[in-house]
């Protein structure tokens, strides 16, 4: 099934009360896929493209574009970052846009990630049809609408433009290295957390909620985990199929119109790694491999809420003996600058607000058979979680990638913090358990 007849299962009038539109994005993927490109430059009619890319994208494809482009004899403007990792923050936002030029007529990023965050902030800001030739398979932000950037020291998702053409040819993709094909597989396993929270949030806070939205990425996931194995024997079935998976669960999101389809728990521990990299020098990773790990995470801590039972009297007594003052200043030690964001955001918030907490916990003490069922229904049983982490050699514990073990609890207690979304660690606080959760 192609990814259009995927996605139309989910487009039109829905149970959940929306009308879901599928965004106009066109997928070119597989073998060849690369020599589209210049069909789909001509569509919008432009002759002069604005082309972004770092000193390894380049030369995987970047000097490919820029070869073909001269051919057509079309004109560009080039944007290279000399650098091995460009960092998604202001500066190098600003760089893009600096270097932009009036008679850039089109944006074309090759890259994956970072270059692809850019591009987005790029193409909203001028406006212009946007272009991504993939070069990695590595996280599911191809087709969204959003940008992951460091904004004040704070990880956060901008709005942006999801790219009008995603272009994966799999014998570029297949070229990456191991790391970042387990960082797109470990994008994927965030999806088991994210869509139980999101199911479960319905139940605590009311949220808007959407099973047919839910299911489509549950099916992208599906495709990714079956081809597990193949992946890292860069099989071009499985590498295809990967991607489309990972290009799915982007488009999910525009369709649900919330990142809720595709994070949750797992990617604030992510966020937290790399604020906490930022600010402090500590160790850093992919994001797909934090993920990952902090899906492990999640998942273990899901196992062991399965044996408690909600206290009301403990819930409330925790509540009431909270001291948010004291708590800001733990989170300003152990997150940094970025905390600042955190603590103004809570002020409008209030999830520490004594009313709005007796009506959470009022719920998930009436809902509470509904939670467990959700918990139940949603995890992969442990033999079949851990095999895909086996069959693709994905990093399971934060040691693993020099994160230090003694911070992995203070990580968990500011997961909570990070959005206003209600996930594992909003749970536990709730229920008067969260320290009983830190490990």
């Amino acid at each position: 099934m192609s990814i259009k007849e995927t996605l139309s299962a989910a487009a039109g009038k829905c149970e959940c009360g929306k009308t879901h539109e599928l965004p106009h994005i066109t997928v070119e993927s597989g073998k060849g896929a690369f020599d589209t490109l210049m069909s789909h430059i001509d569509s919008f009619g432009a002759i002069h493209p604005y082309i972004l890319s770092d000193i390894n994208t380049e030369a995987v494809a970047g000097k490919k574009v820029k070869e073909m482009l001269e051919k057509s004899g079309k004109a560009y403007t080039s944007c290279l970052f000399e650098c091995d990792k460009p960092v998604p923050d202001e500066k190098s936002v600003g760089y893009a846009i600096m270097n932009y030029t009036p008679e850039c007529d089109i944006i074309i990023s090759v890259g994956s990630g970072v270059m692809n965050d850019i591009g987005k902030i790029a193409a909203n800001v001028t406006g212009k049809p946007y272009i991504l030739v993939a070069t990695a398979p590595s996280m599911d932000g191809f087709a969204s609408i959003t940008s992951s950037v460091e904004l004040n020291g704070l990880k956060t998702s901008l709005p942006s433009t999801a790219p009008n053409v995603v272009i994966g040819d799999t014998d570029i993709l297949k070229t990456a290295p191991d790391i970042m094909l387990k960082a797109g597989l470990g994008d994927m396993l965030a999806k088991y957390i994210s869509n139980l929270e999101w199911n479960i949030s319905r139940f605590v806070t009311g949220e808007y909620y959407c099973e047919k939205v839910a299911s489509l990425v549950k099916t992208a996931l599906k495709i990714c985990t079956d081809n597990a194995e193949a992946l890292l024997n860069r099989d071009d079935v499985a590498i295809k199929a990967v991607f489309e998976g990972l290009v799915v669960s982007g488009i999910s999101m525009n369709i649900a119109g919330c990142s809720r389809p595709a994070s949750g728990l797992e990617h604030y521990f992510s966020h937290i790694w790399d604020m906490r990299a930022l600010c402090f020098g500590t160790a850093e990773s992919l994001h797909g491999i934090n993920c990952a790990i902090g899906t492990r995470e999640a998942y273990n801590r899901y196992l062991k809420l399965l044996t408690f039972t909600p206290d009301r009297e403990k819930a409330q007594a925790y509540a009431r003996n909270f001291n948010l003052d004291s708590w800001n200043e733990k989170l300003r030690g152990f997150i940094g600058p970025g905390a600042e964001p955190m603590i103004e955001a809570e002020k409008k918030d209030g999830k520490y607000n004594s009313v709005n907490h007796a009506k959470r916990l009022e719920n998930i003490i009436t809902n509470w058979d509904e939670i467990i069922s959700i918990i139940k229904k949603e995890l992969p049983d442990e033999e079949s979680f851990n095999s895909i982490y086996s069959l693709a050699g994905i990093p399971e514990r934060p040691e693993e990638i020099g994160i230090d073990k003694s911070d992995i609890p203070m990580t968990f207690l500011c997961t909570k913090d990070v959005r206003n979304k209600y996930i594992l660690s909003s749970l536990t606080w709730d229920l008067g358990i969260i320290e009983d959760f830190e490990q």
